[in-house]
């Protein structure tokens, strides 16, 4: 996916973060000011992480959706 707008207000990517599953505490430790590569680092590192867990979940789901399609089938398919 080519990003091609890469202006975000604050309130954005609270709705995003929040959406995600991060805490108020989370999002403010994100949004606090900092300067410098460690704290860009973290950042990364806290939005890869907050991503795994939400595909984490997105899985166990889909997995639920496959159980439920084998018990429809398997009840129209019934002898």
């Amino acid at each position: 996916m080519k990003v091609t707008n890469t202006n975000i207000t604050d309130k954005e990517i609270v709705e995003i973060l929040s959406k995600a599953g991060m805490d108020e505490k989370q999002i403010k430790a994100f949004l606090s000011d900092c300067c410098g590569k460690d704290c860009c680092a973290e950042k990364v590192r806290v939005l890869r992480n907050a991503r795994r867990s939400l595909l984490d979940s997105i899985h166990k789901e889909q997995a639920l959706l496959d159980r439920l399609d084998y018990v429809i089938w398997c009840t129209e398919n019934k002898s």
